[in-house]
């Protein structure tokens, strides 16, 4: 059996990056629409000087929902086609180390891994410069690795 060519090494970073970008702008709109909310609310009950407080109110849920979004953002998509809509755009997917198909605790492996490959200072990023299949430590954890499409 042919084996699949690893993704690039840059179209992986890149795809990582539209990811964040979408998760990011997915973030700030929900809480721009959630203080506007919040002020329109504010105004109607006739409340017109602006409150700091409703703002400190507002972000330390946002904050505190930010790492569950990340989750489920990488966990939904990657056990669904084994793409984000990142690696998508890029045109690579994540498979089974060997080929095989995924399955949602290589998913949600993968995706935990994420924390220890960025720790520490992206070292377990780097390890697919090295690595004959490109593998990043969150891959080998998971035993998948990410392949052109």
């Amino acid at each position: 059996m042919l084996e699949r060519q690893s993704a690039k090494l840059w179209k992986r970073a890149l795809a990582f990056e539209i990811d964040l970008l979408f998760i990011s702008i997915t973030y700030l709109a929900t809480l721009a629409a959630g203080v506007c909310a919040a002020w329109l609310g504010l105004q109607l009950a006739g409340y017109h000087a602006p409150s700091y407080t409703l703002l400190d109110t507002l972000i330390l849920p946002f904050g505190l929902l930010s790492p569950t979004v990340f989750l489920a953002y990488f966990i939904g998509f990657g056990s669904l086609r084994g793409q984000t809509p990142g690696k998508a755009i890029m045109r690579i997917k994540i498979i089974g180390a060997y080929g095989e198909r995924l399955t949602l605790p290589m998913i949600v492996l993968r995706t935990f891994g994420y924390a220890l490959s960025i720790l520490p200072l992206g070292f377990g990023f780097l390890l697919a410069y090295v690595t004959r299949r490109r593998q990043s430590l969150h891959d080998f954890m998971a035993d998948t690795r990410v392949v052109a499409v």
